[in-house]
């Protein structure tokens, strides 16, 4: 069950279907969108970090990847990050409570950012 909401969710974002009256992509119409799939997604106790690790950054890969094969263009970009940004509505309280462990810290690939060669970060 769990699974196939992360799989659901995935695609929405993928494809940019934000919320029910969103008629883009028409093929989705009508079907579950981000924002509901978040929802029942935490309902049934799936970990935030699943969601945002599984669903939401799995599909964005997938948009980027897409999108540097010229397979889909800014338009379509911007429709999966609304999406995400939807999903992530329901998934900052978690992350902002502490009810979730988690540290990030991004780099462009094959960069050292400044602040890291000056400093030392510590997770706790």
């Amino acid at each position: 069950m769990n699974s196939e909401l992360l799989d659901k969710l995935s695609e929405c974002i993928e494809f940019g279907k934000i919320n029910l009256a969103s008629p883009y992509p028409p093929p989705m119409k009508g079907l579950p969108v981000a924002d509901e799939i978040t929802k029942e997604a935490l309902e049934s106790g799936v970990e935030p970090n699943d969601i945002l690790n599984i669903a939401l950054i799995t599909a964005m890969n997938k948009v980027g990847q897409k999108f540097s094969e010229n397979k889909i263009f800014v338009p379509q970009m911007l429709l999966s990050a609304k999406a995400m940004s939807t999903s992530m509505m329901h998934l900052k309280p978690y992350f902002a409570s502490g009810a979730v462990n988690t540290g990030v810290l991004g780099c462009k690939y094959g960069t050292i950012p400044i602040k890291a060669k000056r400093h030392q970060f510590r997770l706790a």
